[in-house]
């Protein structure tokens, strides 16, 4: 990063803790598969429960979480709650990581290691 870049970049803001929260939330499978499902349509609850194929209480749950900081918004309607992403950061960094993992893999696979879905230490 060149000198002039990396003085704008900011390590303390008054957005890091949610920053940190949205990384947070990102961490589970099934909520980034809620996130990629809705970032460009709006889809029902129960629509959802079966892409991440969860009990619905359970996709409502995770769905809360989601809605609390402002990561998804959700639609009340008589006939059910849809939801859908509010902005597409969210979907953004779900995305960059699904990329990154697959890189990665590819990497790994052409210098002959093993593939591996462990974290690192």
């Amino acid at each position: 990063m060149r000198e002039a870049e990396h003085a704008h970049a900011t390590y303390d803001t008054p957005h890091l803790d949610v920053a940190v929260e949205v990384f947070a939330l990102l961490a589970n499978p099934v909520r980034v598969k809620m996130i990629l499902a809705i970032r460009d349509i709006e889809v029902s609850a129960n629509h959802l429960a079966d892409i991440v194929d969860l009990p619905i209480d359970q996709t409502s749950h995770e769905l809360d979480r989601l809605e609390s900081p402002g990561i998804v918004s959700r639609q009340r309607r008589e006939s059910g709650d849809f939801y859908l992403s509010t902005g597409v950061h969210a979907g953004a960094l779900a995305e960059a990581a699904i990329f990154h993992a697959e890189h990665q893999q590819q990497e790994r696979i052409r210098a002959g290691s093993p593939t591996s879905n462990s974290r690192p230490n």
